[in-house]
């Protein structure tokens, strides 16, 4: 009796510990599978001002009043920052929000600009 139980427990301590690594060819294509971020503008960004999305200081994006834009991404840490373009009717041109997001492969996640009190900022969104 006493050797079936170790028995047992050999044959389920081995399945266990086969199970509970990932293939390195596994983690690799979980690594390469790309993220998602998807930003809205808010009805309150005054819509004369134009909106630049910039992703590690390189723009990705304009995002038009009452729009949303959504971008493949890497995973990992990114900066992401909208500014307002000075226009002819835009007082608020020159504002700037910026933040740092740390994203999974496969997340996806999604943030709406919001302006309020002459402050521009990136509101975190649940789907």
């Amino acid at each position: 009796m006493r050797h079936l139980i170790l028995l047992g427990s050999l044959f389920l301590g081995i399945g266990l510990s086969h199970a509970a690594e990932p293939t390195e060819s596994e983690a690799q294509a979980r690594q390469k599978k790309p993220a998602q971020l998807i930003i809205s503008r808010d009805a309150k960004v005054p819509a004369s001002c134009k909106v630049d999305l910039l992703l590690e200081e390189k723009q990705v994006a304009q995002l038009p009043a009452g729009e949303s834009t959504k971008l493949e991404v890497t995973p990992g840490t990114l900066y992401l920052r909208a500014e307002l373009l000075t226009a002819d009717d835009c007082n608020a041109g020159g504002l700037a929000s910026g933040q740092s997001v740390l994203l999974e492969p496969g997340e996806t996640r999604h943030y709406r600009l919001m302006f309020d009190n002459d402050a521009l900022f990136f509101a975190p969104q649940l789907d």
